[in-house]
């Protein structure tokens, strides 16, 4: 019986009640009102004890889940602080490659090589090209209104992989009678 209590506590309490309705009907017919009195007694305390397992059971499922997801979240977040940490000392370590490279040579070629190359690294892609405009802030909206070029004032900054903007870029509307091409500084 504690078996079917695991299995559907609802089922179980269906049955004991068939069960309690049909031996009250026979304890009735048989021995009178008393003797049926005394089995509805003991039958209700049989149902009393099911409905005492089944919500046991099921409070014992309750924290068994709780734990379960209480694990998964403290998991989860630790997984998420050792991520961060990991990320963090990449940077610090980009840092310093690029500031060594800075203090090692006058030649600024050559640091921004090494910028370049840890930017690669990193996923990083500099917009110097103004060829969509959702990267970059326009300086002058209010100038130039049909230019058909710009000019870079600083770079955008995007992911390599999904093309999210890091950091946008400035530029600036040029007069229709310039040269027509985007510029670019540096």
């Amino acid at each position: 019986m504690a078996g079917d209590a695991l299995a559907d506590p609802g089922a179980l309490f269906e049955k004991l009640t068939v069960k309690l309705a049909s031996q009250v009907d026979k304890a009735a017919s048989k021995a009178g009102l008393k003797a049926s009195q005394e089995l509805s007694r003991k039958l209700t305390e049989e149902l009393d004890d099911a409905i005492r397992v089944a919500m046991s059971t099921a409070d014992k499922v309750g924290t068994l889940v709780r734990q379960a997801v209480q694990a998964a979240v403290d998991d989860t977040l630790r997984t998420a602080v050792l991520d961060a940490t990991r990320v963090r000392d990449q940077q610090l370590a980009q840092l310093a490659l690029i500031d060594r490279t800075a203090w090692g040579t006058d030649d600024i070629e050559a640091v921004r090589l090494r910028v370049d190359a840890e930017m690669k690294r990193a996923g990083l892609t500099r917009l110097t090209t103004p060829t969509n405009l959702t990267s970059f802030d326009v300086v002058n909206s209010e100038e130039h209104n049909h230019a058909a070029s710009y000019e870079v004032l600083s770079p955008a900054y995007v992911e390599t992989v999904t093309g999210r903007v890091v950091q946008r870029g400035a530029v600036r509307r040029l007069p229709a009678d310039d040269t027509g091409e985007s510029k670019g500084r540096g």
